[in-house]
């Protein structure tokens, strides 16, 4: 009786190391094929990177050429600004300076008085526009309102 119950038990024990062994191949097979999907995913997501930092490359190079050509606008620009300042301070001494001429000579260029003071009133509307637009150039039309006499 002893020994049928040693075969029994040895038995069940192999039956157990065969069902443990099974279950420890089942576990590993899943345990790599978790493997492979997470490296698969993990080289998925690396190509997803790689291709955003090539297209943001690109959108990063372009802003960047758009940003160099705005400074050199905005350059342009302030020369341009300082240029139409200077322009408009001459023009303003001019308009100065002749408006004292033409007071210091009693009101002008002698003759018919009707059409200089025509020709002065336009010059001086002219000159007003320049001031309130001086980024407006068509004040270099502008004709003088007097000579000066030296």
């Amino acid at each position: 009786m002893a020994n049928a119950e040693r075969t029994s038990s040895g038995s069940d024990i192999d039956e157990k190391k065969r069902k443990r062994k099974l279950s420890n191949r089942e576990s590993a097979r899943r345990s790599r094929l978790k493997k492979q999907k997470l490296m698969e995913d993990t080289i998925h997501e690396i190509s997803s990177l790689e291709r955003r930092i090539k297209e943001n490359s690109e959108r990063c190079r372009v802003v960047k050429q758009r940003l160099d050509l705005v400074e050199s606008e905005n350059a342009v620009l302030k020369s341009e600004k300082i240029w139409l300042s200077s322009y408009v301070s001459d023009l303003e001494n001019m308009i100065a300076t002749t408006s004292l001429t033409l007071t210091q000579n009693g009101g002008g260029g002698g003759g018919g008085g009707d059409c200089g003071d025509d020709q002065n009133a336009n010059a001086e509307i002219a000159v007003g526009d320049c001031r309130r637009r001086p980024w407006k150039l068509s004040c270099d039309s502008l004709q003088p309102i007097a000579s000066f006499k030296t």
